[in-house]
């Protein structure tokens, strides 16, 4: 991998999203076709924990943006994606089901012209979203 360029990767899911196997995978993924230098999440209470050990793992660097739930309240998941995406110039948006503050996310990387890798369920059909 000498001379290959790495990346930073933002992966995101809906806040109940849970599977922490299809999680890794997806990581996975993406690092056999590029490796991952920054990984980027929003501190999710199930994904948070795997996505963290993942880095540590293979070595990327790690940044977590929790939302501020005390400040910003129902808008805090919301106004946390904006600034995740703005402030850590991902060069990639790796994302597994979510609901619609993902799918905003989405459009606003590919506005921002983020490459987005949707991380679907396997057998699962081809849609605009990544749902």
């Amino acid at each position: 991998m000498q001379g290959e360029q790495t990346i930073r990767v933002l992966i995101c899911a809906g806040r109940n999203y849970a599977d922490t196997r299809r999680c890794r995978q997806a990581l996975d993924d993406v690092q056999r076709q590029r490796p991952i230098r920054v990984l980027i999440h929003g501190g999710s209470q199930f994904l948070g924990g795997e996505i963290e050990s993942w880095a540590r793992e293979h070595g990327a660097d790690l940044v977590r943006y929790p939302p501020n739930w005390q400040l910003h309240g129902k808008q805090a998941e919301r106004l946390r994606n904006l600034f995740m995406l703005n402030d850590s110039r991902p060069d990639l948006l790796l994302a597994l089901p979510g609901g619609d503050d993902t799918e905003e996310l989405l459009a606003r990387a590919r506005g921002a012209e983020v490459q987005v890798m949707c991380a679907r369920q396997p057998r699962q059909p081809e849609r605009g979203d990544c749902s």
